[in-house]
């Protein structure tokens, strides 16, 4: 059944003959290295990356839309195999990629607008984490430093926004249907970019089995609706999606030398909202979410007290401060557990505070960047200075590093990770 829906666009596509539309062909050519200069020090990546973007106009309304991402890692074949962090599994992870991240097609009436293929779905008012934007899954193999646009995993849905005037206001009504249920990619375990596992006691071993994880079937469906207007000045929405929880929990299972993990995927409800206003040269914008009956992770060691269901509240709240050619952008998150009892592996609060300065030089030509993202419940921290040159409106070069900090928790845990990288583009 997925098969047929991930080539039904393409044959479409193909099927029509060339005077009856209008297409075109936009993409890039991309390389990305990075070197690790923390921990052991090698090649983290050489990719040479081709993206692709058809698009095509046909007769009656109807557009198709459609993004092909690919590449080729040399960093896997140029550097030697190890039994640590790059075993030959490890290396066909990464070697290769090829996937297709959106092709859908579009019908455009005059009150409504119908999307029907392979979409990315973005909700929210934040920059950098997510809250409502939890539509599509992420890829993590590169942890979160990927751009959102390259790490959602694409999914097939049906997609339906309404406009009409209501009240002298202008509203939007969407209405989301997701068939093609599916998990997060985590990176592939041993490799650096890896989650670190739960500690097993003393004396036993780790075992992680496979685990039931959602897919293309009736009962995995899920669904959502969202209503956005602008309210005396705000941009404001409400927002509510019924799918399944983007990592699983972890089930524990402890015996005689032996602890087993199995992977737990559940369901939840989301509801929130978000707003956004410009007074100026500010911008204020945030957004709320509560993950009704989601799956937390529990201090236990059996199926019923390693894993349990809390409701969650989720709020983050943001500035954007632009004056001649600077912006400064703080931003500061809260996850908090009404329920909360020292049974469940995770403080009641815990949060981030994020900080994105950036500006411009010679004609807007030169434009260096910096966000740090601090986890103030475990102390670790994230840092990304970068600086980007356009040499033309096609060719584009960025310098940067990704440096992590503390002894543990969300990013301590990769502070052996830091790495210097470059970027070169041509776009067409």
């Amino acid at each position: 059944m997925r098969l047929f829906f991930t080539l039904m666009p393409a044959l479409l596509f193909c099927a029509l003959p060339a005077s009856a539309m209008e297409w075109t062909l936009h993409g890039s050519v991309k390389n990305e290295t990075a070197y690790f200069i923390a921990g052991e020090k090698r090649l983290d990546k050489v990719q040479n990356r081709l993206d692709l973007k058809p698009e095509a106009i046909f007769a009656d309304g109807w557009e198709f839309r459609g993004r092909m991402l690919g590449w080729y890692d040399a960093a896997m074949d140029l550097e030697p195999t190890n039994n640590r962090d790059l075993t030959p599994g490890i290396k066909q992870h990464y070697r290769t990629y090829l996937q297709s991240k959106e092709a859908y097609l579009l019908y455009g009436g005059d009150t409504f607008d119908f999307r029907l293929g392979q979409q990315q779905i973005v909700w929210g008012k934040t920059d950098g984490l997510r809250m409502l934007d939890i539509i599509n899954p992420l890829d993590m193999r590169e942890f979160m430093l990927d751009d959102f646009l390259d790490s959602r995993i694409g999914l097939w849905s049906a997609r339906l926004n309404w406009y009409t005037d209501l009240a002298g206001s202008e509203h939007e009504f969407e209405f989301i249907v997701v068939p093609d249920a599916r998990p997060g990619k985590p990176a592939p375990a041993g490799s650096r970019w890896a989650f670190a596992l739960p500690p097993a006691p003393t004396g036993t071993t780790l075992v992680v089995k496979p685990g039931n994880e959602p897919r293309w079937r009736a009962s995995d469906v899920e669904a959502g609706a969202a209503w956005r207007s602008n309210l005396s000045g705000w941009d404001v929405s409400l927002n509510w999606f019924y799918g399944w929880k983007d990592s699983p929990n972890m089930q524990k299972s402890l015996s005689p030398g032996l602890l087993t993990l199995t992977p737990l995927y559940q369901r939840m409800n989301t509801v929130g909202g978000s707003f956004s206003n410009a007074f100026g040269a500010i911008v204020l914008r945030g957004e709320a979410a509560v993950n009704i009956s989601e799956g937390i992770n529990k201090t236990g060691f059996t199926a019923a007290t390693s894993t349990g269901r809390a409701t969650t509240v989720n709020a983050a709240f943001g500035m954007d401060y632009s004056k001649s050619n600077w912006r400064i952008s703080p931003q500061f998150f809260i996850r908090y557990l009404p329920g909360w009892d020292n049974s469940i592996a995770e403080d009641q609060a815990s949060g981030f505070a994020s900080l994105m300065v950036s500006t411009d030089y010679l004609n807007e030509k030169l434009k260096p960047e910096v966000i740090g993202l601090y986890d103030w419940a475990d102390g670790s921290w994230m840092l990304r200075p970068k600086a980007s040159y356009e040499f033309s409106d096609q060719v584009t070069a960025k310098l940067g590093a990704d440096m992590f900090g503390g002894s543990n928790g969300f990013f301590g845990q990769f502070d052996k990770n830091d790495r210097i990288y470059t970027e070169v583009e041509y776009t067409f």
